[in-house]
């Protein structure tokens, strides 16, 4: 089958279309003949051997994708073959055109939901629900702060956050993505990249400041993002895209009696995957009724992965990065 392999940590170009044997599945795992795959950051961090749970070059890289289950291991409900699903993968494994993973990484989907729409659905929506409301839900009214607001995480977080009929303020890199987002009816948009944070939504929110801010950026931005909490207010560390350690500051949070947690999918999946199913549920009857869509900015071939990643490295791209194998 063909497959993307990292040989060794690096750049793009360290990724290489290899040949390599159908894998089979074992006890309790299914075997899912892929359709599409997400493009995410932590992708390109393992890529580059820094991501915290995904095990370093050589692997085949890539945590999220769609297909069907053509096999299944002892233990698995055969009933299962013939299956549409979306698949996480903190494993790795993804950019391929098979992959096995316990069979309770593969999450059914309705019948009215295409593959390209499931590998841009699985992980970022399932992040951006625990990011929202994994330690305490949203109330109406609240005000939420996303940054990196015009990336696949950063829409899914939108949609969910406008969804809880929230206020949302959005915060993107550049004016062509300000605009983006504002075209698409997001009230407010801030370009962190010419204007502070921290004053920016404090002017936006007449000094009050925001309840939730879900990071995902890291450095200096996660700094001016903490500085922007209201009283009581919390901020999510659900990624560090810009390289850099997102690094809690104790004095700021308790000036405010506000707090700062962390996410990693990787860990609910391992330690609940019931709570996995149920929000897996309620996303897709919102999905059904036509209240989250996931948006796809760019596809490419499989074989084309390296000029995948060189885009979403860029910080030029917008929505979600799709690979059709």
């Amino acid at each position: 089958m063909k497959s993307v392999l990292a040989r060794r940590a690096g750049g793009p170009d360290v990724l290489e279309l290899v040949d390599l044997p159908i894998p089979e599945p074992g006890p309790g795992e299914v075997r899912v003949s892929v359709r599409a795959i997400g493009v995410n950051y932590a992708d390109v961090m393992g890529r580059k051997a820094i991501h915290r749970s995904i095990r370093p070059p050589p692997i085949v890289i890539g945590c999220e994708a769609s297909g069907v289950i053509d096999a299944c291991g002892a233990g698995v409900d055969p009933a299962r073959l013939q299956e549409r699903v979306g698949v996480y993968s903190p494993f790795g494994g993804a950019y391929a055109e098979a992959l096995t993973v316990p069979q309770q990484y593969a999450l059914p989907l309705p019948a009215n939901m295409p593959f390209e729409d499931a590998a841009a659905f699985t992980h970022v929506f399932l992040t951006a629900h625990e990011a929202l409301h994994g330690v305490t839900p949203l109330r109406n009214g609240s005000i939420v702060l996303v940054t990196a607001a015009a990336g696949g995480l950063g829409g899914a977080l939108i949609q969910l956050a406008q969804a809880a009929q929230t206020q949302v303020i959005a915060a993107v890199g550049s004016e062509a993505k300000r605009r983006l987002l504002a075209a698409r009816g997001v009230a407010s948009v801030i370009n962190y990249a010419e204007n502070n944070l921290t004053a920016a939504v404090l002017a936006a929110t007449d000094g009050r400041g925001v309840d939730l801010a879900v990071e995902t950026v890291g450095g200096e931005l996660f700094q001016q993002a903490q500085g922007a909490l209201a009283p009581l207010g919390r901020i999510v560390i659900a990624g560090m895209a810009g390289g850099k350690d997102a690094l809690p500051d104790v004095a700021t949070l308790l000036d405010r009696s506000a707090s700062c947690t962390t996410l990693n999918l990787s860990v609910i999946f391992a330690h609940r995957p019931d709570h996995i199913r149920s929000v897996w549920s309620s996303l897709i009857r919102l999905y059904t009724a036509g209240k989250l869509q996931p948006r796809i900015g760019q596809r490419f071939k499989l074989q084309d992965a390296a000029a995948a990643h060189r885009l979403l490295e860029s910080r030029a791209s917008t929505d979600k990065i799709l690979l059709l194998s």
